[in-house]
């Protein structure tokens, strides 16, 4: 019983430590992007149970603005977006012990763990940035 209780508290120790960090898609999740057009793109992040959905939004813009630098434009236009939270239902464990007549049981685990995504389709553009809603400028979000 303490050797489950410690690997339980390990792991969970363990896995706070591998929230989600900004880095490309993997198994704690990340980003990923997708040309769609010589100047459009589809940008994503997602993020693990332990990743808050600003984190999401802000990892997005990032990845936005170094698409957006790497293929040599200076701005982007958000053209739409989507933010979703999936939710996962974690499997529990049920232990029971005999004792005489009597029998215990006791279940560990289980609940839900809310996952964030956030998702963008970009226009990428050269030149100065307009001062209106929707543009980014990609130098300036990428040192942020």
């Amino acid at each position: 019983m303490n050797k489950i209780l410690l690997t339980f508290v390990v792991s969970l120790f363990l896995t706070g430590c591998l929230a989600t960090e900004y880095q490309p898609s993997g198994f704690s999740g990340g980003y990923t992007d997708q040309m769609t057009g010589p100047n459009t793109a589809t940008v994503s992040f997602s993020g693990n149970g332990f990743t808050n959905a600003t984190t999401a939004k802000k990892f997005v813009m990032k990845r936005a603005s170094e698409l957006t630098l790497q293929k040599g434009f200076d701005y982007f236009l958000i053209e739409q977006g989507d933010n979703s939270i999936k939710n996962v239902q974690l499997s529990s464990n049920i232990q029971c012990n005999s004792y005489g007549n009597s029998t215990t049981c006791n279940d560990y685990g289980g609940g839900s763990v809310s996952k964030p995504t956030s998702s963008i389709d970009i226009r990428m553009f050269k030149g100065k940035t307009p001062n209106e809603s929707g543009y980014y400028d990609a130098r300036y979000l990428s040192n942020n």
